[in-house]
């Protein structure tokens, strides 16, 4: 498809594409990265290769690539749908990129209009979310161009392992709440661990969504299973710390890491949460407090733990302060119903001039 202007675009699988287009988009993947996070190492080419390449069952994707008249790459769409959740099945990702200086010529709505043409066909209802940094404030300008609405701020915070205070961690770690017990997983869940993980994840669902159009997440056994398909197809290593009820076997909280041993700077913290009924005995910070002592000791190449956390949820951001997690940036989760988004564009000029 040709756009009106200078620039064309056309779809791509990323499973069956080229290694060059590959490494031309994570080139570009790295570019942005270091825009937005200077401070950090570049993320080696070939990790965010096999990232972009990774697909697990159940996942929907349509990703597109403008390049201008020279034949260059410059920007990509991408339109994601996640069919084992269920609950969530009216949500449909997107992530569009635009190099700098193709910015403000009407691309990125470009981009975003292939984007939304890909979910045609999918039902009424649908709602577009994105998620933008205010490290690079581009992205909230298109945000708010094309009519999408702020759903959820959130902070990321990062604990620097350099100056964590490892004589308290270790008081944490072994201060186990009475009548509970820690199960370590690595990588994949033992069948007779996910019923407990399953029953400890609904913790989840108390965390404050703000604004956002998300139901409800109920974790299923197909989707443990698609994660573990996607760590392992994009070189990631995930740690999981399951709180378990001694008296009845119950699941009650967990705790959740992931990195790639190749770039191994920084450590993504997943989700965090007790059950409503097992709170107020100290569980949340002991799971976090034993995953780090873990970190510590088998990680000593990483420098940075990262989270994000909604601004609202005080309970999570007083046990991350606690931990010595501090502010690094905001981000936030933007929404758009598809129908607006459609007629947002009807109404606009010619992309390539919008």
């Amino acid at each position: 498809m040709t756009t009106p202007g200078e620039y064309t675009i056309g779809a791509v699988d990323l499973q069956t594409a080229t290694d060059a287009v590959v490494q031309e988009i994570a080139q570009f993947r790295q570019e942005l990265a270091i825009e937005q996070r200077p401070e950090d190492p570049p993320t080696p080419l070939e990790v965010i290769a096999q990232w972009l390449r990774a697909r697990p069952p159940g996942q929907w994707r349509a990703v597109f690539v403008a390049r201008d008249r020279g034949g260059k790459l410059a920007g990509y769409g991408i339109a994601a749908r996640n069919l084992k959740d269920t609950q969530n099945s009216h949500i449909r990702w997107s992530e569009i990129a635009v190099k700098p200086e193709h910015r403000r010529r009407g691309l990125g709505r470009a981009l975003f209009g292939r984007v939304l043409e890909s979910v045609a066909g999918q039902g009424d209802g649908l709602t577009m979310i994105s998620e933008t940094t205010d490290r690079a404030p581009s992205g909230e300008a298109f945000a708010s161009a094309i009519g999408a609405k702020p759903g959820l701020p959130m902070k990321m915070n990062q604990l620097d392992l350099r100056a964590v205070d490892r004589t308290r961690i270790a008081e944490w770690s072994r201060a186990a709440p009475k009548g509970y017990r820690l199960e370590r997983i690595d990588d994949t869940v033992a069948d007779k661990f996910v019923k407990p993980y399953i029953e400890a994840s609904e913790g989840i669902n108390d965390m404050p969504r703000g604004d956002i159009a998300f139901n409800d997440w109920k974790l299923t056994d197909a989707q443990i299973r698609q994660r573990e398909s996607f760590f392992k197809q994009a070189g990631l290593t995930w740690w999981l710390l399951l709180a378990v009820d001694e008296r009845t076997g119950e699941g009650v909280a967990f705790t959740e890491v992931e990195f790639n041993p190749l770039d191994p700077h920084a450590i993504q913290q997943e989700g965090t949460a007790v059950v409503a009924a097992h709170r107020g005995h100290g569980i949340g910070l002991w799971l976090k407090a034993v995953m780090l002592e873990r970190i510590l000791a088998e990680r000593p190449d990483s420098r940075f733990i990262r989270t994000g956390n909604a601004n609202v949820n005080a309970q999570m951001l007083a046990i991350n302060d606690k931990l010595g997690f501090r502010y690094a940036w905001q981000s936030t989760l933007w929404q758009l119903p598809i129908a607006d988004a459609r007629k947002t564009l009807a109404g606009a000029e010619a992309p390539a001039r919008a």
